[in-house]
């Protein structure tokens, strides 16, 4: 007689938040477990993200595609199904900005979701041209080379990854065709204000949040602080 299998049917329901489509879950298992343990030691960017992207193809059901999930997603759908198994709470160390002590904070992991605000996704650059904006894909962030790179470069990369299409007088260019030099090309191009435009619409990029009080245990000292993005919670 076979051994059973256990633990692989779906048993939980989320809502992805960028598309509020409803999926079911189940826990990650032993197996998934040890491949992002693996990757966690590894202290590979690349390794990590694409077992985070693995451990979600694994116990997420439902037509999706996994390809288009924004990063925002992606944070948000792991920590569910974290939470639901290991628990639903995580340990961090925080470093005290008065005496660098790091404290063990317990955060809860069971309120976390991304804000994700009604933002204009259309950017008008001249009187002809104007961008149709998109929230970064998990896929695209993750294939990025981050070794050696500059934190300027990686900007401009995300930058480039928000433009979905390039819309002129004749023509509507679906970026996602274009090369990487093509794509920075055209970002060189543009003006400060233009620019400008283009970094604030980054920088409301939706990610994964939470307020945290604490007090350093070694000096007392009282924190207000924000956690943002995946990273900041394990």
């Amino acid at each position: 007689m076979a051994l059973p299998i256990l633990n692989d049917k779906p048993k939980y329901d989320m809502v992805i938040p960028s598309t509020n489509a409803a999926v079911r879950f189940r826990p990650y298992l032993v197996r998934e477990e040890k491949i992002l343990m693996l990757a966690l030691e590894s202290k590979d960017a690349k390794h990590m993200f694409k077992a985070i992207h693995d451990t979600l193809r694994a116990c997420v059901y439902g037509d999706i595609d996994f390809n288009s999930l924004t990063v925002f997603d992606v944070e948000y759908m792991f920590i569910t199904i974290r939470g639901k198994s290991v628990g639903e709470s995580s340990e961090v160390m925080l470093k005290c900005s008065i005496c660098e002590h790091q404290t063990k904070v317990k955060i809860d992991l069971d309120d976390i979701f991304p804000n994700v605000a009604d933002t204009n996704m259309l950017i008008q650059i001249t009187d002809d041209i104007s961008l149709e904006m998109q929230w970064p894909r998990f896929a695209d962030v993750s294939a990025v080379n981050m070794e050696n790179a500059s934190q300027m470069s990686l900007s401009l990369e995300m930058i480039g990854n928000c433009i979905k299409y390039v819309n002129t007088s004749d023509d509507k260019v679906l970026v996602a065709d274009e090369t990487k030099e093509s794509i920075q090309t055209f970002i060189d191009s543009l003006d400060t204000q233009q620019f400008q435009k283009l970094s604030a619409f980054a920088e409301g990029i939706p990610t994964i949040s939470k307020d945290v009080n604490y007090e350093c245990e070694e000096c007392h000292e009282k924190h207000d602080i924000v956690l943002t993005g995946i990273s900041d919670f394990f």
